[in-house]
C-alpha cells in the first residue's frame, strides 16, 4: 500500500530531501564528525598509552635471588693449590639466575605479544563507538551541531567500547 503524498501538508520532494539529509547525516556526516573529534582529542594515543600502562602493571616483579656465598671462589682465593678442586664446586646461584633470566624472557615475550594488538583494540573501540552512537552522531551532525553533543560523553563511551567483549579479542577485557 503506497502513501498518497498529495494529502500531506508538505510536498513529497521535501520528504525525500529530509530523508536523504537524515541518511547522509547518519551514514556520512555523523561518522566523519566523530572521526574528526576523536582525532582532535588524540584519543587513540591516549588509549594506546593507557593499555600499555595496564599491560605493564600486570608484569611479574623480578624475583629476589638470595646471595649464597661462592664457596668455590672463596676456597680458591684462600688456597690456590686447590684450584683443581675449586673447578668442581658449582656456583650455587647460577641455576637461580638462569631460571630468573628465562622467566624474565618469557614475561617480556608475553608483554610483547599482548602489546601487538593494542592499536587494533583502539581502532575497534572507535568503530564500535561510531556504530552504537550512530543516531546521536546523526542528530548532532544533522542539526548543525545544535542538538546535544554525542561527544560530551565520548571518552566514557569509547572506554565502554574498548572494554566490551567485541574489542577485547579474547584478552579478558
Amino acid at each position: 500500500m503506497s502513501v498518497d503524498t498529495s494529502t500531506l501538508p508538505i510536498s513529497g520532494g521535501v520528504l525525500l530531501a529530509t530523508f536523504c539529509y537524515a541518511a547522509l547525516s547518519a551514514f556520512v556526516f555523523g561518522p566523519e564528525i566523530a572521526d574528526r573529534e576523536i582525532a582532535r582529542s588524540d584519543w587513540r594515543a591516549t588509549c594506546e598509552s593507557n593499555l600499555e600502562a595496564d599491560l605493564e602493571a600486570t608484569r611479574r616483579p623480578d624475583r629476589l635471588i638470595p646471595q649464597v656465598p661462592d664457596l668455590g671462589g672463596m676456597l680458591c682465593s684462600a688456597y690456590p693449590e686447590l684450584a683443581g678442586l675449586c673447578m668442581h664446586i658449582p656456583d650455587p646461584n647460577a641455576a637461580a639466575r638462569e631460571a630468573e633470566r628465562r622467566a624474565r624472557a618469557l614475561e617480556d615475550e608475553r608483554i610483547r605479544n599482548a602489546a601487538s594488538g593494542i592499536a587494533d583494540r583502539c581502532s575497534c573501540a572507535v568503530a564500535v563507538y561510531k556504530e552504537t552512537e550512530r543516531l546521536q552522531l546523526a542528530l548532532y551532525a544533522g542539526s548543525a551541531r545544535l542538538v546535544g553533543n554525542a561527544a560530551e560523553d565520548r571518552k566514557a563511551a569509547l572506554m565502554r567500547a574498548l572494554h566490551s567483549p567485541t574489542c577485547s579479542f579474547g584478552r579478558g577485557g
